[in-house]
């Protein structure tokens, strides 16, 4: 296909999604489903440039008007690209905030963490995310794992910090391969596993996964238990949780029991899990519209929505207790902030230092004190957040 049709298709699919507030990987899958006359090829090449352009969005925007293009999607082409060797230097006399794709109060508010590191992080948010594996290691050692997809030419690598990760640098579809099918591996970023890694449950552990979703943290914990706990896969949300029992049969897991909308209001759990609702402001790099979309008021609502969260599900963890928070987000008034104000409400948890623990877990990062930030720029992982905090006996 001409290169004209190919930026004309981006361009149209660029529009749907900034329209909807689905997810753009689900309008991408959507589009090209009614579009059967596209090949793989382009395919990849519209996809790819479709979430470029948003990724880069008001800075492909500000290409756009400079050079007097047709629309967003030529100048992220332009930006990307550059075929013929456009002068784009005079990108760097732009607001900072814009060079590195950002609100500036998004990235004001990340400063409080990051400092004058914070628009690298922001910078490291507009590239594209790999997609990484979690072996089941009590299926497959993950040398055997990486062997196998390395003999059939997929590009991959060990991850750098979790010990279950795979690192995926093509582009392919793995989820009808054998080692998916079988459940062997499981699609998790590799900051997202240290979630559970951050748990570090024992083969007893009785353990609720709060916001279990579609169950990605409780088969990891059920991983980690071999098998052998009890554990409670909880969400108010039912379309995402009714895939944690398919997924369980997938992987050969029998300890999970999955409860949609209960109550569980006395100290019952050695270990409550809360991976709280939050903005997604760790996953714009798959989730790009969401930092533009977001908004100062609508950030302190999900911090006010996660304390409340954190403070009911507190109750189920018992004298001794562990309870871990964790979100998706780069914000502090989601992570830090949240944290802070549960311990000073709740004098009856302390923080519980998680150097100890991952150096335990063989997990390959340095940490201090109670929590953990992860991003891009100093880890290449989505931006997560967790928290390891303990009930007085």
């Amino acid at each position: 296909m001409q290169l004209t049709s190919l930026l004309g298709h981006a361009a149209e699919l660029v529009r749907i999604i900034r329209k909807s507030p689905q997810p753009g990987d689900a309008l991408a899958s959507e589009y090209f489903r009614s579009k059967k006359y596209l090949g793989a090829t382009d395919r990849r090449f519209i996809s790819g440039l479709v979430f470029h352009t948003l990724r880069t969005l008001v800075l492909s925007e500000r290409v756009a008007e400079r050079l007097g293009l047709a629309d967003v999607v030529h100048g992220a082409y332009v930006l990307r690209d550059n075929p013929d060797n456009v002068d784009l230097s005079w990108i760097s006399e732009l607001p900072i905030h814009e060079q590195v794709c950002t609100q500036e109060w998004l990235l004001d508010a990340t400063r409080e963490r990051w400092g004058d590191d914070a628009p690298q992080v922001w910078r490291a948010m507009m590239d594209s995310a790999p997609m990484v594996l979690r072996v089941n290691l009590r299926r497959a050692s993950r040398d055997r794992v990486l062997k196998q997809l390395q003999s059939e030419n997929i590009e991959c690598t060990l991850g750098a910090i979790s010990p279950a990760a795979i690192v995926v640098h093509q582009r392919v579809n793995l989820m009808q391969h054998p080692l998916y099918l079988s459940g062997i591996v499981e699609v998790q970023d590799e900051g997202s596993q240290l979630i559970g890694y951050a748990a570090a449950p024992d083969e007893h552990t009785r353990i609720l996964d709060a916001c279990a979703g579609a169950g990605g943290k409780t088969l990891h914990l059920a991983d980690l238990q071999n098998d052998h706990g009890k554990l409670v896969a909880h969400d108010i949300a039912w379309p995402r949780l009714k895939e944690v029992s398919k997924r369980a049969a997938r992987a050969g897991v029998r300890s999970i029991r999955v409860e949609h909308n209960a109550t569980f209001d006395r100290p019952q759990f050695d270990m409550v899990v809360v991976d709280a609702p939050c903005s997604g402001m760790g996953t714009v790099r798959r989730l790009p519209m969401a930092k533009w979309r977001l908004q100062p008021d609508v950030a302190a609502r999900h911090g006010a929505k996660q304390l409340a969260i954190l403070s009911q599900y507190a109750g189920a963890v018992a004298p001794g207790g562990v309870l871990i928070y964790a979100t998706c987000s780069i914000l502090p008034t989601e992570n830090e902030h949240v944290v802070s104000a549960f311990l000073t409400s709740h004098p009856e948890f302390v923080a519980d230092d998680l150097a100890p623990i991952m150096e335990r877990m063989n997990v390959q990062i340095q940490t201090t004190g109670h929590t953990l930030q992860c991003d891009p720029l100093h880890h290449s992982t989505d931006g997560l957040f967790v928290a390891r905090m303990r009930r007085s006996e």
